[in-house]
């Protein structure tokens, strides 16, 4: 698994958690670097502070994509439907008023409405199966 690799992974996992990822910086440090690894870390390093700095500066929420509008709404089936075995996520959710009918993502920014629509699809869709399971479970 190569630096490229892992960047991906971390992006995934944010993405999941409605973090919106604005640059990234992979640095190779092994032992006794050279000074040319060491430069180009430095660039790597200064870029991805760069493009942050620009983000924040221009303080825009960033349209989320279809996949993680899919992803906030399969949380929220089941971190709803699920109360009761993940109590803390439920909590946090209901504060944040993720479970309300009108929340569409973690954020304000605006949505698809078609990602809308496909997401609260995929809602339904895993509240059902969550509903089934757990009856033929009792």
């Amino acid at each position: 698994m190569g630096g490229k690799d892992v960047l991906d992974y971390l992006d995934s996992v944010a993405g999941i958690w409605g973090f919106d990822v604005v640059s990234r910086a992979g640095l190779v440090t092994p032992p006794g670097m050279p000074e040319r690894q060491a430069q180009e870390n430095d660039r790597n390093l200064d870029r991805a502070a760069r493009e942050f700095f620009r983000a924040l500066a221009e303080g825009r929420e960033r349209r989320p994509g279809l996949r993680s509008v899919i992803i906030f709404h399969g949380q929220r089936a089941t971190f709803d439907e699920l109360a009761d075995d993940f109590p803390a996520d439920h909590a946090y959710w209901k504060e944040q008023g993720w479970l309300d009918p009108g929340a569409r993502y973690y954020t304000s920014a605006r949505v698809n409405p078609f990602y809308d629509a496909v997401g609260r699809i995929v809602e339904w869709v895993a509240r059902r199966r969550i509903r089934r399971d757990l009856a033929a479970m009792r």
